[in-house]
């Protein structure tokens, strides 16, 4: 993986915990970057973020799209996101239909003809045109944890001209074998610790998830990092990169840093 700026290039920024910012070709899209500082154990966006955000300050000027995996206060807030939209117009918004429907954000994206997908078992692996060099398919898939059983993880494959990239946030590893995508090249694959930790040990993951990049992010910050999460990481990078398998791994990490693909 290099970094640079480059026509063609797809950068990538971590936000916070699993927020991402992608740019393709002056198209920026924004994934679970809008959430609370409550419910939750994992880093939380600054304040000076969110002021820049509001404001549409660098690097969140033009955002074009949001998307949302979950309805988790730790990748979604709707408050936040309403407040938002009455400070940024966008040209779409993904997220699932349970984190949406009958609510004041519903209301408000309707009134201003904001185009929006929401996500259920009806789009489940249907194709969006969102720009002329992208696409988007939306994967449902279980949440981790049984706990969670109830809760749809929306998995996203973005294309970016030819360059494929899955999105999984909290996909159930255990249950999930990606086999819908084994054809499919992907020049990156995002991934959160645990799932990470599974597919180097090979305990509970047994699908198929090959990739030229395997990024690890959703990781707290190191004063954050009550779990243990980023020991683990650095461990488990460390043994994979010692002896590549498929792919490179690295881990995205800290504040405003940023891989090209």
């Amino acid at each position: 993986m290099e970094v640079g700026t480059v026509n063609g290039d797809l950068n990538v920024s971590l936000i916070a915990n699993a927020g991402l910012l992608m740019e393709y070709c002056g198209t920026k899209i924004m994934i679970d970057g809008i959430y609370g500082s409550q419910g939750h154990p994992f880093s939380n966006l600054s304040g000076n973020q969110w002021s820049r955000m509001l404001r549409g300050k660098a690097p969140y000027d033009g955002v074009d799209y949001l998307m949302f995996t979950h309805d988790h206060p730790d990748h979604f807030s709707r408050e936040m996101t309403l407040r938002y939209l009455r400070e940024r117009r966008v040209k779409g918004i993904f997220l699932p239909s349970e984190g949406i429907v009958g609510s004041v954000l519903e209301h408000y994206l309707e009134e201003n003809g904001i185009s929006c997908v929401e996500l259920s078992k009806f789009t489940n692996n249907a194709h969006y045109g969102i720009e002329p060099a992208v696409s988007v398919q939306a994967l449902r898939t279980r949440h981790l944890d049984r706990k969670f059983r109830n809760v749809a993880n929306y998995c996203y494959l973005i294309t970016f001209g030819q360059k494929n990239v899955l999105i999984t946030a909290d996909v159930d590893y255990v249950s999930e074998n990606f086999l819908r995508l084994q054809d499919v090249p992907l020049r990156g694959v995002f991934i959160n610790p645990l799932f990470f930790n599974e597919m180097r040990g090979g305990h509970f993951f047994r699908g198929t998830l090959e990739a030229e990049n395997y990024i690890v992010y959703h990781l707290p910050y190191e004063g954050d990092d009550g779990m243990g999460m980023r020991r683990m990481t650095e461990r488990n990078l460390e043994q994979w990169n010692r002896n590549p398998r498929k792919g490179k791994a690295t881990a995205l990490s800290e504040p405003g840093q940023r891989i090209v693909l």
